[in-house]
């Protein structure tokens, strides 16, 4: 979200990190399901302390992600456990430990934002780390966006997430059955019922730094993952948020039984937000009409949301109720227990029981049916706590490639991906594309990658994301020692004939296939395909800028880059992250080209 405070100078960014509680965590997991939310007790002092207590950031760099450390230290009598780190916006992020906090011990936690594309401005945003049995506990982060000048190049990124190891794509729909794999050759102790995929004694066996605070390097430490069913799923029960400053509109404080409540996350300035203004104000209306009641809840104080409605023509851009609530009540009643990480986002409640959630732009036919009375919150409960997990699956994966970056040693990346796969076989194709980019790029290991690729190639041949990935793996991993852009092409006809050719991400795929076996009319071809099947606007964009590049640039295969030197092994290199520094990595960038 992005703040213009009165005066020349842009103040700092402030995010919030706080700690929700969750009681009956075993109960919960034991169930898998509950009826009803009850948070534990507050305890009489804050359960962790941050070190350094405030987080300075400094200068961000417009659309440029930047990640901050910070140690986490149990100052109770017991061990904790972190279930879940969730943002109050999407371009924020936080990772948070796996391992359970023993008393006096400590864990690192890393915030990355990526600044949106206004620049001298300030920002806000929240991270909320949900605690078995524990009260919110927040930590301030200052920074600011800077003003570039036109054309300047953003510094290079480090890994901070699997995104930028070029592993964007996600399937979308059941997977097969994971395929069966040899054992290899130098086979890494399992740390789950998986069996490893590729000969990993060939990756690199740099010793991580020793750490500035007494937190165990990550591949020193063995790399587990277990379904916890999110407390908050379709079909669970909740009670009406308290509220605390109702801004516009009339004050609710219970549900009226019959009565469909619409429940809206947003901040008044979060890039995301705007983005989807124009389609909630179109559902607010249409639904609105219809008796449903929409309402929009910041945890921005008062007088900044009413400093935001005042605005021109603001009042009839928000049809609904909008509401400040600073302690983010509504936040641990409804987002926090669904360990996930979006925003803008909805709720939508009948007779006090979720019936759905998820982002706006897939929220029209849920409010439809809901309203309608032909909505049954069952029908996605199972996809609900399968991408809860998936999220979960994320932030592991996420803290080890940062670890891996640092080190240069990616055999605890793939220790990590079995852990995960294991628990989400319905997503073993993801997984599998992940390990496969890694092999044939950082993992230096290309002639095994390969081997394993057209393996689960043939496993998966029916499967169209996984395909795709696979495609986009070899196509433009920044990384990649080699590409092999014959199998790419074999695997981009795949896809798109898989897709029938009505998938815009395969199209795009199969253009830059095309672009780098060097045949620019078939590359402009798929494009244009890509742009025009596109709805979303903003990936659209990145279609259209792919399809300028086929008709300007030099055809053939995408630059790849060096492998870089391990930050732990650079003459130059500081200590693992520090709390309160930037963890230093080596240059990672995004992938060049768009999926």
């Amino acid at each position: 979200m992005m703040i213009r405070r009165p005066g020349p100078t842009a103040r700092p960014l402030f995010i919030a990190v706080s700690l929700a509680g969750i009681a009956a965590g075993a109960v919960m997991v034991a169930r898998g399901f509950l009826p009803t939310r009850t948070l534990a007790p507050a305890p009489a002092a804050p359960v962790i302390a941050f070190e350094p207590a405030t987080l300075d950031m400094g200068e961000l760099v417009a659309e440029a992600p930047k990640t901050v450390a910070v140690t986490l230290r149990n100052v109770s009598g017991r061990t904790l456990r972190i279930t879940a780190a969730i943002a109050n916006c999407g371009c924020t992020t936080s990772t948070f430990p796996a391992d359970p906090i023993l008393a006096g011990g400590t864990a690192e936690a890393l915030v990355t934002v990526k600044a949106p594309a206004t620049q001298d401005e300030s920002l806000m945003k929240s991270v909320t780390f949900v605690v078995e049995g524990a009260e919110p506990v927040s930590l301030t982060v200052l920074g600011h966006v800077m003003k570039s000048a036109p054309g300047a190049v953003a510094p290079p990124t480090t890994v901070d997430s699997v995104e930028e190891l070029a592993l964007t794509d996600r399937p979308t729909v059941s997977q097969p059955a994971p395929p069966t794999i040899p054992a290899p050759v130098t086979p890494v102790t399992p740390v789950t019922p998986v069996t490893p995929t590729q000969p990993l004694a060939a990756a690199p066996t740099t010793k991580p730094a020793t750490p500035a605070a007494p937190v165990t390097p990550a591949a020193q430490r063995p790399i587990t993952f277990a379904r916890i069913n999110p407390p908050i799923q379709p079909g669970a029960r909740v009670s009406f948020p308290s509220l605390a400053s109702w801004v516009k509109g009339t004050p609710i404080t219970s549900f009226t039984p019959g009565k469909v409540y619409v429940f809206e996350f947003f901040s008044t300035s979060c890039s995301h937000c705007k983005e989807f203004a124009e389609l909630i104000t179109r559902l607010a209306r249409t639904y609105g009409a219809q008796g449903a009641e929409f309402i929009a809840i910041t945890d921005e104080e008062a007088p900044i949301v009413k400093a935001w409605l005042a605005q021109p023509g603001k009042l009839n851009e928000v049809p609904y109720s909008v509401v400040s609530d600073p302690d983010r009540s509504a936040m641990i009643t409804l987002q926090n227990g669904t360990f996930r990480n979006f925003n803008p986002r909805f709720f939508v409640i009948k007779n006090g029981i979720v019936q759905w959630f998820g982002h706006p732009k897939d929220a029209e036919e849920p409010i439809a049916k809901v309203v309608a009375g032909t909505w049954d919150p069952e029908t996605v409960r199972a996809a609900a706590i399968t991408d809860s997990t998936v999220s979960r699956g994320k932030d592991l994966l996420d803290r080890v490639a940062r670890e891996c970056d640092k080190t240069g040693d990616w055999t605890p990346m793939f220790a990590a991906l079995d852990a995960v796969r294991a628990v989400i076989p319905e997503r073993a194709g993801q997984y599998d594309a992940q390990r496969f980019v890694i092999m044939i790029g950082l993992g230096d290991m290309p002639d095994a990658g390969y081997e394993f690729g057209r393996r689960i190639a043939k496993e998966y041949a029916q499967d169209m994301p996984t395909t795709r990935s696979l495609a986009r793996a070899i196509l433009n991993s920044p990384y990649a020692k080699r590409r092999d852009v014959d199998f790419a092409m074999e695997l981009a006809v795949t896809a798109d004939t898989l897709a029938k050719g009505e998938d815009a991400r395969a199209a795009d795929t199969l253009g830059l296939a095309w672009f780098s076996k060097g045949n620019r009319e078939k590359a402009i071809e798929n494009a244009e395909r890509a742009v025009k099947l596109e709805k979303d606007q903003k990936t659209r964009e990145q279609y259209q800028q792919a399809l300028q590049k086929f008709r300007t640039g030099t055809p053939g295969p995408e630059p790849t880059k060096p492998r870089p030197i391990p930050a732990a092994a650079a003459p130059t290199a500081a200590p693992a992250a520090t709390p309160g520094a930037t963890p230093s990595a080596p240059p990672a960038p995004a992938p060049s080209h768009p999926d």
